[in-house]
């Protein structure tokens, strides 16, 4: 039986090789960003330590789903500035291996952001995988509506999440929690992983 539970400190490894795991348009990351351990440390603890409403899919033991958000991108900021600088160093020292895959990576975020939504009316932004052995059973939709009735719960008063056009059954579950599409972009920044340009897509739902 699958329980759905807030997120703790103590799922931080399970989330982070899944969100690895997931990382190239929902398959193996591995050549694309090499280091899990660092991929957790930009991408997976700040949500998870200064995010709200974490929540994570678990059965006997193992985590089969997260999703992870932020009700600002304030706190996240606050969090991830002043460690930057040692993480930054600890990667060009070698430390998470080779640095040029992941520099290129991160390069590539800031040329080529995603299509967003204003903050002004979609404050509120999320994060959300689920392992391809456990997809089918509803675990996907159980972790967003619980994650919405959280939101909801807090007086955020809309929410925004990015997505590909490749990812079908992303979109039809984001469609039937009441997500529409807001904005889309034909973007290169997965060209040099995935051979072509992909069109990213902001969905937003209003609470």
């Amino acid at each position: 039986m699958v329980l759905l539970r807030p997120a703790e400190e103590k799922d931080l490894p399970a989330i982070t090789r899944l969100s690895h795991r997931t990382l190239l348009l929902g398959r193996e990351g591995a050549l694309v960003f090499p280091s899990q351990e660092l991929w957790g440390e930009l991408f997976v603890a700040p949500y998870l330590r200064r995010g709200c409403c974490p929540r994570v899919a678990e059965e006997e033991g193992e985590v089969l789903g997260y999703i992870l958000g932020a009700c600002s991108d304030l706190a996240l900021t606050l969090y991830l500035l002043p460690r930057m600088p040692l993480l930054l160093f600890k990667l060009l020292l070698g430390c998470y291996g080779p640095p040029l895959p992941h520099l290129r990576y991160l390069l590539r975020l800031l040329l080529f952001p995603g299509p967003k939504a204003p903050k002004s009316l979609y404050p509120a932004h999320l994060h959300i995988a689920v392992d391809p052995k456990a997809q089918g059973r509803g675990i996907g939709k159980a972790l967003l509506a619980e994650f919405l009735e959280c939101l909801r719960r807090k007086g955020v008063k809309g929410v925004q999440l990015s997505t590909t056009r490749a990812n079908a059954a992303a979109r039809k579950l984001y469609g039937s929690l009441g997500f529409r599409l807001w904005a889309k972009r034909a973007s290169p920044f997965w060209a040099p992983y995935h051979g072509h340009p992909v069109i990213h897509e902001v969905w937003v739902r209003e609470l």
